[in-house]
């Protein structure tokens, strides 16, 4: 199966090189110092459960030609990157499916304006990272005998068809392994009402998720945010929470709130997965988050201790955001 990986940033890295050292027929695009770097020196990434470097050389381009045929197109980019890129692909008849990797609020109407319903898939990969002094730093399980991540995945309809399974099976050569939602735009509003609130108390605190961990009031106020985001989801006719940790929020007596999610927060896990995400989440988060406020507005509800949270990220244009990326 003949794979692109569109978009060349730490998810993009991170699923082309797994698939680059099973074997698999891969080829990453990237662009500018990005695809310089990746010709000079590979894609190198480090495991951030163990500190382990690890490598590979990936056939590269800089730019999708019209005629280049690839069996599926896999695209790693931020919401409004994913966007821009439609016209682009729609412009290459040679394409076969195309998988869009990440958060989503609004919806995916806007791809349909370039793209057919019948190539797109939907999907998230549960696992984090980003930058830290110069080296690409992935948390991709929790032990060590685990798959080497995980990766949601979902037709918009919520069956399971033929080439479901074929890029099911894609994946899982990766030793990734894949779960097939039925409901997968119901998964990625509910990422965002367990994201947000997480960005926003992570800013709040600085970057400094021991200070998280350390601040009862600060887990309260969170698991609160995280309440109100769900309640509008639920409102909006969005009835099964997930991921499963969603659920948390609600059967948890709030007593025990600051410890169960103290040892979240002042894990090393949620140190790469969280703490270097919400370093770049940026401009991604706030559009997300306008998008969420239109759904507050078509149920009538308010959110208020996620509001006070989210004041905290700081906007791209802010000397705040420019030092935390």
């Amino acid at each position: 199966m003949r794979t692109l990986i569109f978009g060349a940033g730490p998810i993009g890295q991170w699923l082309a090189l797994r698939l680059r050292l099973s074997g698999n027929d891969v080829t990453l695009l990237a662009r500018g110092a990005t695809f310089d770097r990746l010709e000079r020196d590979g894609v190198q990434i480090v495991d951030g459960l163990t500190g382990e470097r690890f490598g590979a050389w990936v056939r590269l381009i800089d730019r999708l030609d019209p005629s280049d045929p690839y069996d599926l197109v896999v695209v790693a980019m931020q919401k409004a990157a994913r966007l821009a890129a439609c016209p682009i692909l729609a412009a290459n008849p040679n394409l076969g499916s195309i998988l869009f990797l990440g958060n989503d609020v609004a919806g995916f109407d806007r791809y349909f304006e370039h793209l057919s319903r019948e190539q797109v898939l939907l999907g998230f990969p549960l696992v984090g990272g980003g930058w830290d002094d110069g080296d690409l730093v992935i948390m991709d399980r929790e032990k060590r005998d685990g798959p080497r991540g995980e990766l949601c995945l979902g037709e918009l309809d919520g069956t399971v068809r033929p080439r479901t399974r074929q890029v099911e099976r894609l994946i899982e050569t990766a030793d990734i392994k894949v779960h097939l939602e039925r409901d997968i735009d119901g998964w990625l509003k509910y990422h965002f009402a367990f994201m947000a609130p997480t960005v926003g108390v992570i800013f709040m605190k600085d970057g400094d998720l021991k200070a998280v961990a350390d601040d009862e009031r600060a887990l309260h106020l969170y698991c609160e945010a995280c309440r109100e985001a769900g309640k509008v989801l639920r409102e909006m006719g969005y009835h099964r929470r997930q991921p499963t940790i969603f659920n948390l929020f609600y059967w948890l007596p709030k007593r025990l709130e600051p410890a169960v999610f103290a040892k979240l927060f002042a894990s090393r896990s949620a140190e790469v997965r969280l703490g270097l995400h919400a370093r770049t989440v940026g401009p991604e988060l706030l559009e997300m988050v306008a998008e969420f406020d239109c759904l507050k507005r078509r149920a009538g509800m308010d959110t208020p201790t996620l509001d006070a949270l989210l004041a905290h990220v700081p906007r791209p244009d802010s000397d705040s955001y420019r030092a935390a990326s």
